[in-house]
């Protein structure tokens, strides 16, 4: 009797010792000296913004669970502190023959509930409730002691397989999060119809189905409408600033966590379902390279090509399937951008309100007016050409000797009245020569006379003296309306016919008769074009790239082919091409691009030998002729920065 009433002495001093420290060491953390804030009013907020937190412990109700335990233990007995818990919650308990061990506690004023908890969870231990009865057991062997069963959980909005797996990893595991919660893996899916299904106790259930409500949220649907972007550049704009390790068009998968998933694709034995993607709705899949136009509603796509739905198409999404820790990600396609051609809108699918807003704001900042210019072109081209020949031409014809000097050809021989050592003329017939034209294959024969000059002799002289010149001018004036940034092209060239080719068919029916065929290469350069890529300021100047090109026919050659044709073997241009870069013009002035002058000269001169040489006289035996010529092109360029009526009213300094 003595020794219990002694003990319960010990027991109650340790106890009030224990309480009379925790008290005061609270009471000193409080204060001003001890790091304390006084007031309370400087704390500073450990966590910002708005956060959630599941309460993930086991749902088994213990009776009597919120009654205060006050208890201190040194070594005792695990199966009579469990036996003390039951018998203060009314309840009563089994152990299973591998329940063993002993256990250390100071616990004040804790739950009855907590206490069971932390004693299970300290020792390893997993713990049931059947028929008002605590059923006690290791954690091996919890799964053939608890009493299990079969319930199906419908999933609406996300892939069940990603959930079951995130499930099986983080929640039912061999180490356990809470007791109460099976320690091996139970929930499977019914891909058919997007379910889980979980083999396991009431209080697996109650997990599962808290999981199930906290993730299985229908996405956000939400529409932007663009006003002044096309929507795939904008799309395409958000999907590289927000997203950039998504996955474009369905086809790629991006770096950094990002992944694809499609219709038809498995994921832990569940087929049929895009992880993440709102069911319900139609989508089909279509390709660039094979049709542009959307399918049916109704029709669901299969993997490879981008995703167009009601006329629109899915440009990129946002997934992630990445672990941390040793723990399970929900691999859910979190947001999906889409753009409407048709309709002129964005829509983002799932997203937090925090990338909403920010999509919002990038959207409002950037879906602006793009600036545009009105260019008046001028390119005027010159062109002054001038010749001048002074042509001295002399003829003497004579019985025995006759001859040709001057006009450029020198001195000879007169073809028809050669020189005669003997003899008193002849006529010659040359043999047949055939000329074609298009296979017309005529021939004609051509006699050729030489004699002796029968009159008196005879001196002829001729001149020539000409003075030609020629005055060119080509003027474009084009008018366009730029945009910044975009590039603009004025084409003013023609067609012409750059060469020739002849050859002969094959006559397979040995008619004798070939057939000729003409082949032609038609090139388009000749004329002006003019590339324009302009940058137009706040500050009302006008910054241009601008490339002009003119080209002329100079000269064409021709060449005899294998039909006998002369043919056009080639075309050579007479070009002017210009490239200038960051040319800055203020509005409504007049930049001019000039100096581009070419000009040559050219002086032929014949003569009579000896003859030509003699001074003064000399001028009559020789032939002079000059030709000069001289081009120029000149660009005028006159912007006129368009501003509408509306920015006119609203003008300020801010974009």
């Amino acid at each position: 009797m003595k020794t219990k009433i002694r003990e319960k002495i010990i027991a109650s001093v340790m106890l009030g010792a224990f309480v009379l420290t925790n008290t005061m060491t609270g009471a000193f953390a409080m204060s001003d000296v001890y790091g304390g804030y006084a007031g309370g009013t400087d704390r500073p907020m450990l966590r910002s913004g708005d956060s959630t937190s599941l309460d993930i412990r086991s749902s088994v109700k213990i009776p009597n669970g919120n009654s205060v335990v006050n208890l201190s233990l040194r070594d005792a007995d695990i199966k009579q502190v469990l036996r003390m818990f039951a018998d203060q919650a009314g309840m009563n308990i089994i152990f299973s023959s591998s329940v063993d061990g002993t256990v250390t506690m100071d616990l004040v004023d804790i739950p009855l509930e907590e206490a069971l908890n932390l004693v299970i969870k300290t020792n390893g231990l997993f713990y049931d409730i059947q028929a008002n009865t605590l059923v006690v057991s290791n954690k091996d062997e919890a799964m053939s002691v608890a009493s299990k069963g079969m319930t199906l959980i419908p999933v609406k909005y996300v892939n069940a397989a990603a959930l079951a797996k995130f499930l099986n990893t983080n929640i039912f595991t061999k180490n356990g999060i809470n007791p109460g919660v099976s320690t091996q893996p139970v929930v499977t899916i019914n891909p058919a119809t997007n379910e889980l299904i979980v083999m396991g106790t009431t209080n697996d259930v109650e997990m599962a189905k808290r999981m199930v409500a906290q993730f299985d949220v229908k996405p956000s649907i939400t529409t932007f409408k663009v006003n002044h972007t096309t929507p795939m550049e904008m799309a395409s704009m958000i999907c590289d600033s927000f997203l950039p390790s998504t996955i474009s068009d369905g086809n790629e998968g991006g770096s950094s966590g990002g992944s694809s998933s499609s219709g038809g694709s498995s994921a832990s034995g569940a087929t049929g379902f895009a992880a993440g993607v709102v069911t319900g709705f139609a989508s089909d899949d279509s390709s660039d390279s094979e049709d542009d136009s959307s399918s049916d509603s109704g029709s669901s796509g299969g993997g490879g090509g981008s995703i167009s739905v009601g006329g629109g198409k899915m440009l990129c999404s946002a997934a992630s399937s990445a672990s941390a820790s040793g723990y399970e990600g929900l691999p859910f396609k979190n947001l999906s951008v889409s753009y409407f051609p048709t309709l002129g809108t964005i829509q983002v699918i799932g997203g937090t309100p925090t990338q909403i807003d920010m999509i919002r704001d990038y959207i409002a900042a950037n879906d602006k007016k793009t600036p545009q210019a009105y260019l008046e072109v001028q390119i005027i081209s010159l062109s002054e050409s001038g010749s001048k020949t002074f042509d001295n031409t002399w003829q003497f014809l004579s019985k025995n000797f006759s001859f040709n000097a001057g006009g450029g050809n020198g001195f000879a021989t007169n073809p028809e009245h050669p020189i005669f050592f003997a003899g008193r003329g002849f006529e010659s017939k040359s043999s047949s020569s055939s000329s074609s034209d298009s296979g017309s294959g005529s021939s004609s024969n051509s006699t050729v006379s030489f004699s002796k000059w029968s009159q008196s002799p005879q001196l002829v002289y001729a001149v020539n003296y000409l003075v030609d010149n020629k005055k060119g001018r080509v003027l474009a004036n084009p008018r366009v309306l730029l945009t910044s940034g975009q590039n603009s092209v004025i084409d003013l060239t023609s067609d012409y016919v750059s060469k020739v080719t002849s050859e002969y068919l094959d006559n397979s029916s040995g008619s004798g008769s070939a057939q000729v065929q003409k082949e032609y290469d038609i090139a388009n350069d000749n004329g002006i074009k003019v590339s324009i890529t302009p940058f137009i300021s706040p500050d009302g100047y006008v910054t241009l790239d601008i490339n002009p090109n003119y080209a002329t026919i100079k000269e064409q050659l021709y060449t005899k082919s294998e039909t006998g044709n002369n043919d056009l073997a080639a075309t050579l241009l007479q070009r002017r091409n210009l490239t200038l870069k960051g040319v800055r013009i203020k509005d409504g002035e007049t930049l001019v691009i000039g100096g581009m002058i070419q000009e040559s000269e050219t002086k032929n001169v014949s003569k009579i030998p000896f003859l030509g040489d003699l001074p003064v006289v000399g001028m009559f035996f020789r032939s002079t002729g000059t030709t000069k010529s001289k081009e120029e092109m000149v660009i005028m360029l006159t912007p006129q920065i368009v501003v509408d009526t509306e920015d006119a009213v609203g003008n300020d300094t801010t974009l």
